[in-house]
């Protein structure tokens, strides 16, 4: 099968090239014509409903399960959030988990998701990203997280990430948090002006995103974690809340 690539997934390629003031530039776009975005995603979603193959995807899947996850612990794995004075746990059921077909696993690409998995107490299915090699910032981890909820967002999709890396743990019509992951560090202000605009526009997206039928509901939070550097890592290796919308 050829790869499957969305206008909307280029776009965010294409945003990973680009020096932070441009992101910066291209974020405030977005800020200033929200209707951009919401429409990308759902021609991203609409492209994935009407050109994938659900029988073959599947089979594909099937035959390659030991792509799906980078270690075996990952299917205990336990991520503490600690947001103020309190820690939720999500519970992660795989990691490197490509929402599309593709020559290369993943976790090499950095394209996919780095994680899915379960808050304990709810029925809700996180999707993580995260940038351990300080390499991507939070406006280019946010599009890459769109990205792939747009594309596991379809019907086929939902019921074959149940079927293989939830395995029917959560309800037929689950709901989707987001979290993108950047490493705690000093930043240039040009960084840390992108990286409030990202939440601005991750606010924007989840309001506007409500107001169309089938995504009502369907996206809860979006979630900014600091990852501790090595040295400062603590023994419950907690991700810290830098931001949530």
């Amino acid at each position: 099968m050829d790869a499957l690539i969305t206008p909307f997934r280029l776009r965010y390629e294409r945003s990973c090239t680009l020096e932070v003031g441009a992101q910066l530039e291209e974020c405030a776009d977005y800020l200033e014509n929200p209707e951009v975005l919401i429409a990308e995603f759902l021609e991203s979603y609409y492209w994935v409903e009407g050109k994938l193959d659900p029988d073959r995807h599947d089979a594909q899947l099937e035959a390659s399960q030991e792509e799906l996850v980078l270690e075996p612990y990952f299917d205990s794995l336990v991520l503490n959030v600690q947001a103020g004075d309190d820690t939720e746990v999500i519970r992660c059921l795989a990691g490197a988990f490509a929402p599309l077909p593709g020559e290369l696993h993943p976790a090499l690409e950095q394209k996919g998701l780095d994680y899915v998995g379960v808050r304990e107490g709810s029925q809700r299915i996180v999707l993580g990203v995260s940038d351990t090699q300080r390499e991507a910032t939070g406006f280019c981890l946010l599009l890459r997280a769109l990205n792939c909820t747009a594309e596991l967002a379809p019907p086929f999709q939902v019921t074959r990430l149940r079927r293989h890396v939830l395995r029917d743990r959560v309800d037929p019509e689950p709901a989707f948090d987001l979290q993108i992951g950047i490493v705690a560090r000093e930043r240039a202000p040009v960084e840390t002006a992108l990286l409030e605009l990202t939440r601005d526009l991750a606010e924007m997206f989840k309001r506007r995103i409500s107001d169309e039928p089938q995504f009502a509901g369907s996206i809860g939070r979006i979630e900014c974690l600091e990852i501790a550097s090595e040295s400062a890592r603590s023994a419950s290796g907690a991700l810290r809340v830098h931001w949530r919308a």
